[in-house]
């Protein structure tokens, strides 16, 4: 009994210490488009650093939105240059600005998110105001220990009763600090 209380004493503290990250986020390309001028006046994504990257963007809207719609598509790129699907999600837009602030997984991430922007907490996104990301930092540590040295894509699309509002597209990879 004493040798595995003495066991989870000594190597119990390494687990937890070692979960730290030891990679960076680096973003290759960042960009953003407004697809329908009727929704949309204005979208600027500006990528300022790539590696440990640094993001800003800013957005206004023609109409005020009550209802919008997220497509997103996160992609693993193989080294032969073909795509390997990670995830494929379509949510409802304004109840995922009520909840991305919530307590769970990414939270931490969405949390600094919030604390760098003026994003709505809800609908309705409103016309005319302007909604900006101002040096949104990708921080490793927020994102799982261990995450495969890796190059991604994510595209995210944003629409309006099924309608094609605005495109967001990332690419960039994890590289481990060696």
């Amino acid at each position: 009994m004493f040798i595995r209380f003495s066991f989870l004493v000594i190597f119990l503290p390494l687990q937890l210490g070692s979960a730290k990250s030891n990679y960076d986020i680096v973003i290759k390309t960042l960009d953003c488009a407004a697809i329908s001028k009727k929704y949309v006046n204005e979208v600027n994504c500006q990528l300022l650093r790539k590696r440990i990257a640094i993001i800003s963007a800013r957005f206004s809207m023609n109409q005020t939105i009550d209802h919008f719609d997220i497509h997103a598509t996160f992609d693993l790129i193989k080294k032969d240059k073909s795509r390997m699907s990670v995830a494929d999600l379509k949510m409802d837009g304004c109840r995922y600005l009520g909840s991305m602030y919530q307590n769970n997984i990414v939270g931490k991430l969405f949390k600094r998110l919030k604390s760098v922007s003026n994003l709505p907490s809800q609908c309705p996104v409103m016309k005319g105001k302007l909604y900006e990301i101002r040096n949104y930092t990708f921080i490793s540590d927020e994102f799982p220990p261990g995450a495969p040295e890796a190059k991604w894509q994510v595209r995210i699309k944003l629409l309006k009763r099924s309608e094609l509002v605005s495109n967001i597209f990332i690419e960039g990879s994890v590289v481990y600090n060696t």
